[in-house]
């Protein structure tokens, strides 16, 4: 089963610039990034709060032509993660910088995703730590995170590990998916 694109290029473009446009906002990938974790949560927080780490201040609003776009965001990265596919994560799954110096989309997608992670990191490890633990690491090399560890700094210097563990994302997002679900069910 496909899932359709929910947004069309006009309005990924709208809500990208408007994300460009505010300063502490996260950016697009980040913002996916966020609400697929979200969508994986065993404790998702509520679209409210969802803006709030966004925007990275409880008091801002978003315009509401702008939060229906994330709305419908949100609803096809669920429709995504239920489909039972590969995540299709919606940038190249490599960390390198561009040729502006610019950091990788992946490295801001996987920042997003973490960025709930850490919020939430009792709900995140309480199931199977050491399983979560597996499935994250990749998403938390590539997110730049933990730049500074000895361990990522190696990753860092071996490009083929690197590759292999960026090409690991999308699988590894519906194995913390299903995880979460199974558990939910027992």
């Amino acid at each position: 089963m496909s899932v359709a694109p929910a947004l069309n290029e006009d309005q990924l473009e709208k809500l990208a610039l408007f994300l460009e446009d505010h300063e502490d906002a996260l950016d697009f990938f980040a913002v996916h990034g966020l609400l697929t974790a979200n969508n994986i949560s065993p404790d998702p927080l509520a679209m409210d709060e969802v803006v709030t780490v966004i925007l990275d201040d409880p008091n801002k609003k978003l315009p509401a032509d702008i939060m229906q776009l994330i709305e419908l965001l949100n609803k096809e990265v669920q429709s995504l993660l239920e489909s039972g596919e590969a995540f299709p994560v919606p940038c190249d799954l490599n960390v390198e910088a561009d040729e502006d110096g610019e950091g990788a989309p992946l490295e801001s997608w996987c920042a997003g995703f973490m960025l709930l992670c850490f919020e939430q990191e009792d709900a995140w490890y309480e199931i199977n730590e050491e399983e979560v633990g597996e499935l994250l690491y990749p998403i938390l090399y590539a997110s730049g995170m933990a730049a500074e560890e000895a361990e990522f700094i190696e990753i860092d210097d071996n490009p083929s590990l690197s590759a292999e563990l960026c090409e690991a994302i999308p699988d590894n997002v519906v194995e913390l998916f299903l995880l979460f679900r199974v558990d939910e069910k027992k």
